[in-house]
């Protein structure tokens, strides 16, 4: 059981060079070794290494990565839901790389749409494909996992005859979008599409992608007379998870007035029903945006505007008027300073200017409806020279996240580097210009503690890192981050276990999944610690942690069709977690992955995988 000790200075002495020398001398790399089962705690002495007696976790997501050579799957991430068996041997087999070809089509349009810039229009083929922009994205991407997404132009064939493109990627679920090239006008409207989760097959794979027949909307806003104009403004439609674009972009044009002496504006939109598996999304659950002009000054502070469509006063199923918005607040002027804390008093450091960046989301605007979802984010960069920063904002809450711009480098033990910050600020309506804001920024915290092996010996030249917790931050969410400014995402410095087994790291406040990373050729697990909260202003001190034994699985990776072998395959094993538990690989709720183990195949295309039996 982990306990917190008392936050000690000394500990940001531990020397780097103790670190650097233990890489250099092999001999004093810690490994794990044993001759009886005495030597190994709970565990078993098997092959002259500690070895636990059972696995706990043989559900797990292993992503392995081919080398780069000239095979066709050099490089290609595949993601292999698997069940380990302990003691047995693992078949991991590598489908074919999927050769997608295919044409964006629009058969299901009676004009002709035009494409391309004015005075560069792109040709009409004697079909009806067209130049289009296609995003292959992994499924997986949800689950917080990186995983690179392939996009491709389809471009006109050789003898001018259609447009089509062509792709390897490999087999699985991909969310497919469709960006059809620049249109110079919106006589035939062709808006982009998404296709969510589908399936591609291993081996050649033909998919035409034929646009359906796009539906539209009548968009009104109901604006006070007497208030700024709406002229110039832009209104689309998008999803709200992902914020992609699934219309046209049009202005917001007067049409005349309402029976209560209100400007009528109105825009019309095309749009695409989001499909999952070829079946249609409810177009209910999809986003308006109004976009204020592009090339205001920066004194005119305006929102962009979200609306849920099923929110929209709706007269009928293709139209709707908002009403709620009516009037703009007068933007006020902010300076403010970004400073560490500091006393002028005896004893203290004077406070000093710092480099940062500092990101201001509006949370609640006065004056605006707050049944209006409003987005309002500022973003400026003050220097170390002393000059304060000054933004326009509407008046109002905020979340205000500032990054200093010098990083958390481990090597200035005799400098200070700060830690982030995130606080809420009010700006009140009055007086016009306000002065005297200012952010304090804290030195950056201690993440300490001493790693032990299950005989006591210091695990030396592990590698320990601190990367935030998917769970702290949130899924990606393009409505939430429009209307709270984006996930602030902490950061740490990885580090090196010295001779004596201690370890040191700086970091921000924040929810870390700690690991402990030996070599992989010295016969430990990884340790790994998911959820680790680091608080302010003292960080965290960790008592004595101990490696948990490994649980084997070994196995060959192999090409299915023809069972060649992929020798130096880079192996990655992630359990599934839902909320932060340990979860099976065909649990739909789970939420996240954490990595517990990395390997590589041998020249024979064999590996051993050590899966920690536990987390700390």
């Amino acid at each position: 059981m982990m306990r917190w000790l008392a936050l000690t200075p000394l500990l940001w002495l531990l020397s780097a060079c103790d670190a650097a020398s233990v890489l250099e001398a092999r001999n004093t790399i810690a490994r794990n070794e044993c001759q009886t089962n005495a030597d190994c705690g709970n565990g078993v002495c098997d092959g002259s290494q500690c070895r636990s007696k059972n696995g706990s976790y043989p559900s797990v997501l292993l992503e392995v990565t081919p080398p780069a050579d000239n095979t066709a799957i050099a490089g290609a991430q595949f993601l292999l839901p698997t069940e380990l068996v302990a003691g047995g041997e693992t078949a991991l087999a590598l489908a074919q790389i999927s050769q997608v070809t295919g044409r964006v089509l629009a058969t299901h349009r009676s004009c002709k749409p035009r494409f391309g810039d004015a005075g560069n229009e792109v040709a009409i083929t004697s079909d009806t494909s067209m130049p289009a922009l296609l995003s292959l994205i992994p499924v997986t991407e949800k689950l917080g996992l990186y995983s690179p997404r392939a996009v491709v132009q389809s471009e006109v064939n050789s003898d001018a005859t259609f447009f089509g493109y062509s792709v390897n990627v490999p087999p699985g679920s991909y969310d497919i979008y469709v960006q059809p090239k620049y249109q110079p006008d919106q006589t035939c409207p062709i808006p982009p599409q998404l296709l969510l989760e589908q399936e591609v097959k291993a081996g050649a794979w033909q998919l035409d992608i034929d646009l359906p027949e796009p539906s539209t909307f009548e968009f009104h806003v109901s604006w006070s007379p007497g208030a700024d104009t709406l002229d110039g403004w832009m209104v689309d439609m998008l999803v709200p998870a992902s914020g992609q674009v699934i219309s046209n972009r049009v202005p917001l044009v007067p049409v005349g007035k309402t029976s209560d002496g209100k400007t009528d504006y109105r825009a019309t939109l095309t749009y695409s029903s989001v499909t999952v598996r070829s079946k249609q999304q409810p177009d209910q659950d999809q986003l308006l945006r109004l976009s204020p002009p592009s090339d205001l000054p920066v004194t005119e502070a305006k929102p962009t505007v979200l609306m849920a469509r099923s929110a929209l006063g709706l007269f009928k199923a293709g139209s709707g008027t908002l009403t709620a918005f009516s009037s703009l607040p007068t933007p006020v002027h902010v300076v403010g300073q970004v400073t560490s804390v500091g006393k002028v008093t005896e004893g203290g450091a004077a406070p000093r200017p710092v480099a940062a960046t500092v990101t201001l989301a509006a949370t609640e605007i006065d004056g605006i409806d707050k049944g209006v979802l409003v987005s309002f984010v500022r973003t400026v960069t003050v220097s170390d020279d002393g000059q304060p920063f000054d933004v326009y904002l509407l008046p109002g809450k905020y979340r205000v996240s500032t990054v200093p711009q010098l990083s958390l480098d481990p090597s200035n033990a005799s400098d200070t580097t700060f830690a982030a910050d995130v606080r809420s600020w009010t700006v009140p309506n009055s007086p016009a210009v306000q002065q005297g804001k200012l952010i304090e920024l804290n030195p950056a915290l201690a993440l300490y503690g001493q790693v032990l092996d299950a005989s006591n010996g210091p695990v030396t030249t592990a590698q320990v890192q601190a990367t935030a917790s998917p769970l702290s931050i949130s899924r990606p969410d393009f409505l939430r981050e429009s209307l709270e400014g984006s996930a602030f995402v902490p950061r740490a410095t990885a580090g090196g276990v010295n001779s004596s087994g201690n370890f040191a790291l700086k970091t921000d406040p924040g929810t870390f999944d700690i690991t402990v990373r030996p070599n992989a050729d010295t016969g430990f697990a990884w340790l790994v610690m998911p959820n680790v909260v680091i608080p302010a202003p003292n960080g965290l001190g960790l008592n004595t942690i101990r490696m948990p034994l490994p649980v084997p699985y070994s196995g060959t990776v192999a090409i299915a069709e023809s069972s060649d072998v992929v020798p130096g395959a880079l192996i990655r094993a992630y359990l599934y977690l839902k909320d932060g538990v340990y979860t099976t690989k065909d649990d739909a709720n789970a939420n996240s992955l954490l990595q517990v183990a990395e390997t590589r195949a041998g020249s024979d295309g064999k590996f051993e995988l050590l899966i920690p039996a536990e987390l700390n």
